[in-house]
């Protein structure tokens, strides 16, 4: 192996590319070591640089001071540490970093993340006046705006899109639900090709979305059809494997855990609903009809459905 190669390995577990050069040509140097002005001769590194990096490499553990060269007016002498022992040393440090994070993690995770939670909601003011009025009884109620965009100028189709993440506070599987707006030039609602057509492709983009929001291989979207408030619309029915439930990082432990769980093959996580009113295409999934009742009530009553 060339000896660039060494030095692009050393880079590799953390030192600088000047580090890696020195104590490389101190590795070489054996248990003799360097006086600076050989490291100088043997490295393209200025002399004044040399200084700084030597003490870095001995407070990493890489090199020792080894005493002084009589022959070269008593200047100090450098020698590697075993490269063996800096390894293990190396190890052990990045073992005990570990550690760290993870008792961090353990104490400290939540907290910030509900901090962090606390400080992406988005205000009613902050989204458009069209969806106000649908989300209003939402706020009222404790639930939480986490993602807002608009989308428009879509190529080649007339339409706008709000995409929007809504967090319901008594959901405990999904306690992310989604909420999409599809507004029209023209009533989506009548022209069934084009309904047919978002329909196939929300529920293309939902199992590519899920799958990998979720770090899952595998999910079920059955197709049926669901009633809210005495109108019906057409569903999926979102399924995914106990196996890849299990290894997810989305799902709680808790959920993991449940014995009922176990039993079946596929897990029923929630359900997607569409929603075509006049010029408008709602889309939305959530855990529960429940959950999914208390989004769709609000635009039931502005529609006037």
């Amino acid at each position: 192996m060339r000896e660039d190669n060494f030095v692009e390995l050393l880079e590799n577990i953390g030192l600088t590319h000047n580090q890696s050069l020195i104590y490389f040509t101190l590795i070489k140097a054996g248990r003799n070591g360097s006086i600076v002005r050989d490291l100088d001769h043997a490295t393209d590194i200025k002399r004044t640089n040399i200084y700084p990096i030597l003490h870095e490499l001995i407070d990493l553990g890489c090199i020792i001071e080894g005493g002084y060269a009589e022959k070269s007016k008593n200047a100090a002498i450098y020698i590697a540490e075993k490269p063996i022992n800096f390894i293990n040393h190396l190890l052990q440090k990045k073992r005990e970093e570990i550690n760290h994070l993870q008792k961090f993690k353990e104490t400290n995770a939540k907290s910030l993340q509900n901090i962090f939670q606390e400080g992406i909601d988005i205000t009613l003011d902050q989204i458009d006046p069209i969806l106000r009025e649908y989300f209003k009884p939402l706020i009222m109620s404790g639930w939480k705006i986490q993602s807002y965009v608009k989308r428009n100028n879509i190529p080649m189709f007339d339409y706008e899109v709000f995409d929007c993440m809504l967090y319901a506070p008594h959901a405990s599987i999904l306690k992310d639900c989604s909420f999409h707006l599809f507004t029209f030039g023209y009533d989506i609602q009548s022209d069934k090709n084009a309904l047919e057509f978002f329909t196939q492709s929300l529920k293309r983009k939902t199992k590519e979305m899920k799958s990998y929001f979720f770090d899952i291989k595998q999910i079920q979207l059955l197709d049926e059809k669901v009633e809210f408030f005495n109108n019906t619309f057409p569903s999926f029915k979102m399924r995914i494997k106990i196996t890849d439930l299990k290894n997810s990082k989305y799902f709680s432990d808790e959920l993991k855990e449940d014995t009922n769980v176990k039993s079946d093959h596929y897990f029923e996580i929630g359900k997607a609903v569409i929603m075509p009113i006049k010029n408008k295409l709602f889309y939305f999934w959530a855990e529960s009809n429940q959950i999914l009742s208390e989004i769709i009530e609000p635009i039931i009553k502005i529609e006037n459905l």
